[in-house]
């Protein structure tokens, strides 16, 4: 069953509720099963380091361990800095109430390599003055959590042109200016004509 995220956009709160959209939504998709020669179904296995022994799916898990091979549950570790000072949870934004109040720019939202896409469901009670704004070409950014974490992701609402509203969760995209030292240096000098034809590219060299 999809979640809902609660907003708020004027003083004035209202649930959406999440429909993600994956390739499969929009391409469709290809099972692949494997049969052997007397046509019974194939099932997954791994096959351990001895090189001998067969663990049948779900056989296998993560687990975390101590300094001294201790099994250690995931609900007792703490993240740290890198320095070794605990971090502090922060709450998933199902928890929360997201106030819409930072409008970005096409370029900030450009900036993000979207990674997850939402619509956002038709029945959800907007804001008309948000509604409108959306409508209008407005783009409203926050920060988000699917889960407690450390760090968030950038998230926007925005709308299509058919007016169906959108949430797109990405990644601060990493661009480097890649250039030369020095400006190249150019030059021009009173040869003759002869000269000039001489200096011409032949793409019969290629």
């Amino acid at each position: 069953m999809p979640r809902s995220l609660k907003f708020s956009f004027n003083d004035k709160e209202f649930d959406c509720e999440l429909n993600k959209i994956d390739r499969s939504k929009l391409y469709g998709s290809v099972d692949v099963e494997t049969r052997d020669i007397d046509g019974n179904r194939c099932g997954l296995a791994t096959l351990a380091n001895d090189g001998k022994t067969l663990i049948p799916y779900g056989g296998t898990a993560f687990g975390y361990v101590n300094n001294d091979g201790l099994w250690v549950e995931r609900g007792d570790l703490s993240p740290v800095s890198l320095s070794g000072e605990e971090l502090v949870l922060l709450p998933s934004s199902f928890d929360l109430t997201i106030t819409l109040d930072n409008q970005v720019s096409v370029e900030e939202f450009l900036d993000c390599g979207a990674r997850l896409c939402y619509v956002l469901g038709k029945d959800a009670n907007f804001e008309p003055d948000l509604l409108k704004k959306l409508i209008d070409g407005a783009i409203f950014g926050f920060d988000f959590l699917y889960r407690d974490g450390v760090s968030a992701d950038p998230a926007f609402i925005l709308a299509a042109p058919d007016e169906s509203v959108w949430m797109m969760v990405g990644k601060q995209s990493r661009i480097d200016f890649v250039g030369l030292d020095q400006a190249a240096v150019c030059f021009t000098g009173d040869g003759d004509e002869k000269d000039e034809e001489d200096d011409e590219f032949d793409f019969e060299m290629l």
